[in-house]
């Protein structure tokens, strides 16, 4: 049975989808009890595809999964592993699975991940995906064959944020594109930084393209240190390192601070993608502070 949302506070009628990681493994029984966990307290939860280059089990199956429990899933699939033959053979697979709704990205490199000699097929970008998309919802393949039953795909893409206001902008100007391969939403990489996000509200209302900003728990001080030492993405500001250096339970100060910054992302954009990178047991945690 759903959980009803528990109060009528700014988040309670706020778009909310939460990641969802497949297991490392054959056993669907920890995402399955993360999936029914939040079911009802969420929009949309969506099933990711080796996140950050670490090796999972492919997004069909837990999708498949979650079909099964009355669910509606949304499969993010990356063109990092995989190339134009590959990636049509297994969008194919998730409509004829019952999958409606995808999330197209470039992918992590794989020398961030757990298998760092692994080899990436560089067959993809962001583009050449969204025309195989558009190619199977139009009947045919990227070789203009007609297909045996056509895909009908909700679209949407997920982009990295950097830490450069161009690239960001190049990024933003990108929406106009998107839009014409029948894209209905993107979803920006995480930040902290209000400003990054604000500076895509213009495309998007222009495009008329749903934009979700993504929330990043913060485990620690030193992981907030290590992310401001990468180079190319935006920095977490001060203030959050303070408020993380301050609280008087460690081990809650992230989910503390990201309770306090939803509510601001709230105001931006059409809803929040929840990244529960590690902290999978602790999402209805975090949905219970917020009243969901």
């Amino acid at each position: 049975m759903d959980v009803v949302h528990q109060n009528n506070g700014p988040l309670t009628d706020h778009t909310l989808v939460a990641e969802i990681d497949p297991p490392k493994g054959v056993s669907l029984n920890g995402f399955l009890d993360t999936a029914l966990n939040v079911r009802g307290r969420v929009d949309f939860m969506r099933v990711t595809d080796s996140e950050h280059a670490i090796m999972r089990m492919s997004p069909l199956a837990p999708c498949v999964t979650l079909i099964n429990k009355g669910i509606d899933p949304v499969m993010i699939i990356t063109g990092r592993d995989r190339n134009r033959i590959s990636f049509q053979a297994d969008l194919l697979s998730a409509a004829a699975l019952g999958i409606k709704k995808i999330v197209i990205k470039e992918g992590h490199d794989a020398a961030e991940g757990d298998q760092p000699v692994a080899r990436t097929s560089g067959d993809l970008d962001l583009t050449s995906m969204l025309k195989c998309v558009a190619a199977l919802n139009g009947g045919k393949d990227l070789g203009g064959e007609s297909l045996d039953g056509g895909t009908n795909f909700d679209i949407g893409v997920s982009v990295e944020l950097s830490d450069d206001v161009n690239a960001n902008r190049k990024c933003a100007e990108s929406f106009a594109e998107f839009e014409q391969y029948g894209v209905t939403s993107v979803t920006l990489g995480p930040t902290y930084d209000l400003n990054v996000v604000e500076q895509f509200i213009p495309f998007a209302e222009k495009t008329g393209i749903t934009l979700y900003s993504s929330l990043m728990f913060l485990k620690s001080v030193t992981m907030v240190r290590y992310l401001n030492n990468l180079p190319g993405v935006p920095s977490i500001p001060q203030e959050f390192l303070k408020k993380m250096m301050q609280a008087p339970v460690k081990k809650d100060a992230g989910m503390q601070v990201a309770v306090d910054f939803i509510t601001e992302l709230a105001s931006l954009g059409g809803g929040t993608v929840l990244l529960a990178i590690g902290w999978r047991d602790r999402l209805p945690e975090f949905l219970d502070l917020i009243g969901r």
